[in-house]
């Protein structure tokens, strides 16, 4: 969710919801995904790549990978809450099949998620070449589901926002971000927060940070900026907190 500056190009138009790249689509002003995607973008490669590595005959790793996925069954099943409560209503109207396939996509991944989580807790108890088997079916059915939600994600992006962005005012979509933002719950925000930072750029990090600093009272920022501390390597915390104005 990012407030970003605008290009002056042209939007493009569709007539289904394939995704592809246009070179002249315009830069949303606003972008309700840009980060928010990035955060779980990275959280999914990273579950797959530990479902990938991790030792099938250690208990303590497949227990900590069985609490990953759950996790991560929670973030994206709030993630899809979200979206469901603010943004498909006026998906609905502007993009409606787009706004099918989006509803039609969470249905499906919930159930997709709730397997994957049932797998990998009988993979946390199992044990020897059960294990094994266990795991690899596991860390297969989750780069499986990961492929299908990048493409998801590249619908929501490509496809929908550039939409959103020319039939609605900066103003509207201003409203959307801040009615998403206003109803997570601070243990909630911090969970995302601690995917998604990680997952920016330095120029995404100022702009997200910025706005809180601006916007937060001054005990919420300093909550939000001791978990930028807990997250990124001192040289990111640095380099954010000298754009911020931040004493190291």
């Amino acid at each position: 969710m990012t407030i970003t500056n605008t290009t002056t190009t042209a939007v493009p138009t569709i007539a289904d919801t394939t995704a592809t790249t246009d070179p002249g689509a315009e830069i949303p002003m606003i972008d309700l995904y840009r980060d928010v995607h990035k955060g779980i973008r990275a959280e999914l490669f990273g579950a797959t790549l530990q479902a990938g590595r991790l030792d099938p005959s250690d208990r303590d790793d497949r227990l900590a990978f069985a609490d990953r996925v759950g996790s991560l069954a929670r973030l994206l099943e709030d993630h899809a809450a979200h979206e469901d409560d603010w943004i498909q209503p006026v998906i609905e109207v502007h993009l409606p099949a787009a706004a099918t396939r989006i509803a039609s996509d969470h249905a499906a991944f919930d159930t997709r998620v709730a397997d994957i989580h049932e797998m990998a807790g009988a993979f946390a108890q199992a044990c020897g070449d059960p294990a094994r088997r266990l795991g690899h079916e596991v860390y297969m059915e989750l780069a499986s589901f990961t492929s299908a939600y990048l493409s998801h994600q590249d619908l929501e992006e490509r496809v929908v926002m550039p939409t959103l962005a020319a039939n609605l005012s900066a103003g509207e979509v201003l409203a959307l971000h801040e009615n998403i933002v206003g109803h997570i719950p601070p243990a909630e925000m911090a969970e995302f927060l601690s995917l998604m930072i990680p997952a920016m750029n330095v120029d995404d990090r100022t702009e997200l940070l910025g706005g809180m600093k601006a916007g937060a009272p001054a005990e919420v920022f300093a909550g939000v900026w001791g978990l930028v501390g807990s997250v990124l390597a001192p040289v990111e915390v640095a380099q954010v907190g000298g754009r911020l104005g931040i004493p190291a």
